[in-house]
């Protein structure tokens, strides 16, 4: 008996065995399949840009690169000016210029740094539209119509290049370095050129009201004219009205930023967080700087880009503050990146409070070794050295990028456009401060680097820790860039027509999209139901009343 038991288990397992291997018979005899994607053909792509810096272009062109890479006939769409941002990514992508810069008006002008309603501000804009707009739109057409483009990729200034695509009926995306678009936007977000809070999070009733209710409205009566212009130049070429930053507008809108340096808050379909994306390469240390780092241990780096520079008194303030931290031993050299025009007209001498005297013409000079001011410098071989321990920068957003990707502390003073809205918001993420221009003194400068580079606590090294490394997952993004870009080539309808992106609300009333029409029908029945409980109620107290008043009397 027990032997039988015993075959009828082994034969029992031996059936519960074959049936688990049975799958993997059956796999090992049909093979197994791998999934195969459908041939994508090459495309023509134009990338624009012909205003800003190196800061609208560099990072776009990289996305370029890629799209190069992956077979596309990639083209740099430019002026004379900025024909050698392309170089560097030749033999990639093929640099087109549309001619000379034809206008007195340079990208500085747009901004004024103390007050940005000014008429000088609006002035220049106009002009610009003026000047550029037809010879751009023209130029545009014909390069887009002559090569087959399948897709154009426009600068957030380059309404020339929207317009041309939206008449010739071609997809496109817009790339910015900030968030403009009007689906990027919430109602706690104020606007970059009105004040340097990025949101209201810390803003009073009183300076909420100010900013919605008069600033708001002098900035649209200050730049009506600069819309009057545009509205004009369309005319005169006949060119039908478009706002590529509308939220219906049917444009991608790709910005190089992420949640950290920008504010988080919802934001639409059409609009692609990128950034930061940071170059493939950068030119390294020359030897003589590479001795200075080497020699220093805690080396502070200046820098305010390529368009502002510090007034006579910003100046001497900086480097007032500058060179007591350097004598309390705070920090053991510095290099400030000044070019030779923005050396005019500045202090002759410094003079701090230990009563030592120093000529300024001296620090130019080289004089004093251990502080040196270069015409020219790598940045970014700078932030990367270990040695180097706080940037003093205005806040643009590459700098910015290029400073938290290499783990270094900020201190800003910026200037005007999104610089300011920046420097809050890194500060608030505590790996900054910030400086005031309006109320910019000595103390307050030598406070936050003593601050910054003495870091008693651990503040600033322990937050940066984790931005560091936030923005360097982040700035792998250029290939998700460029698959956002084949996603608008190849699922396009109707030539342009993003259809799977649109937003439902588009094909709807206003009434249904927000619940209105069902809110409203809602409320008229609470408030019928209201009225007749409060007549039942009414009533039945009235004949409860009555009978009582009887017995009463």
């Amino acid at each position: 008996m027990k032997v039988f038991i015993l075959i009828f288990q082994l034969h029992h397992a031996m059936k519960l065995q074959g049936i688990l291997l049975l799958p993997l018979f059956i796999a090992s005899t049909i093979g197994t399949i791998i999934p195969t994607q459908v041939d994508l053909e090459p495309k023509t792509i134009h990338i624009s840009s012909t205003a800003g810096g190196i800061s609208h272009i560099a990072w776009t062109l990289e996305i370029g690169k890629v799209l190069a890479e992956r077979g596309h006939n990639v083209s740099f769409l430019t002026i004379d000016p900025y024909i050698k941002f392309g170089v560097p990514y030749e033999p990639h992508i093929k640099t087109i210029s549309m001619g000379p810069h034809i206008s007195n008006v340079q990208f500085r002008d747009l901004f004024d740094t103390d007050d940005a309603f000014s008429t000088k501000v609006t002035d220049a804009y106009t002009q610009v539209i003026e000047d550029t707009y037809i010879r751009d739109y023209f130029a545009y057409k014909y390069i887009f119509s002559s090569s087959n483009t399948s897709i154009v990729i426009c600068d957030q200034l380059s309404l020339p290049c929207f317009d041309a695509a939206k008449e010739l009926n071609i997809p496109m995306v817009i790339h910015m370095t900030m968030s403009l678009s009007r689906d990027a936007r919430a109602p706690f977000i104020t606007f970059y050129h009105l004040t340097d809070q990025p949101t209201t999070l810390h803003q009073s009733f009183s300076q909420r009201f100010y900013e919605r209710y008069i600033l708001l409205p002098k900035f649209i009566y200050r730049y009506l004219p600069v819309a009057v212009a545009i509205k004009k130049a369309r005319q005169t070429i006949d060119v039908e009205g478009f706002d590529p930053l509308a939220r219906d507008s049917n444009v991608i809108k790709m910005v190089n930023s992420f949640w950290g340096l920008e504010s988080p808050r919802p934001v639409g379909p059409l609009v692609e967080y990128v950034g930061p994306i940071i170059g493939t390469s950068y030119e390294s240390l020359p030897s003589y700087l590479i001795d200075f780092m080497q020699q220093h241990q805690r080396v502070i780096y200046i820098a305010f880009g390529q368009m502002y520079n510090p007034s006579y008194q910003e100046f001497n303030v900086l480097l007032t503050s500058l060179l007591e931290a350097y004598e309390n031993g705070f920090f053991d050299g510095f290099i400030w990146s000044l070019s030779k025009t923005s050396r005019q007209g500045l202090p002759k001498k410094i003079k701090t409070n230990s009563g030592k005297t120093y000529s300024v013409q001296g620090l130019f000079d080289g004089s004093y070794s251990d502080l040196r001011f270069e015409l020219w410098s790598p940045q970014f071989a700078i932030l990367d050295h270990e040695h180097c321990k706080l940037f003093v920068s205005h806040g643009g957003a590459s700098s910015i990028h290029e400073s938290l990707y290499n783990g270094v502390p900020l201190l800003l003073h910026p200037f005007t456009s999104d610089q300011p809205a920046n420097a809050h918001n890194i500060a608030n993420a505590g790996v900054a401060l910030v400086l005031d221009r309006k109320a910019h003194n000595v103390t307050d400068t030598f406070e936050k680097l003593r601050a910054i580079l003495l870091d008693k606590d651990g503040f600033f090294a322990s937050n940066m820790e984790g931005m560091q490394k936030l923005v360097q997952l982040k700035s792998k993004r250029k290939h998700y860039a460029a698959d956002i870009i084949e996603e608008v080539l190849y699922t396009v309808r109707n030539q342009s027509d993003i259809w799977h992106r649109r937003e439902v609300r588009e094909k709807i009333s206003w009434f249904k999209a927000t619940n209105w029409d069902v809110d409203l029908v809602a409320l008229v029945i609470m408030l019928v139901v209201a009225i007749s409980i409060s007549k039942a109620i009414w009533r039945l107290l009235n004949k409860a009343l009555v009978p009582r008043k009887w017995k009463i009397e």
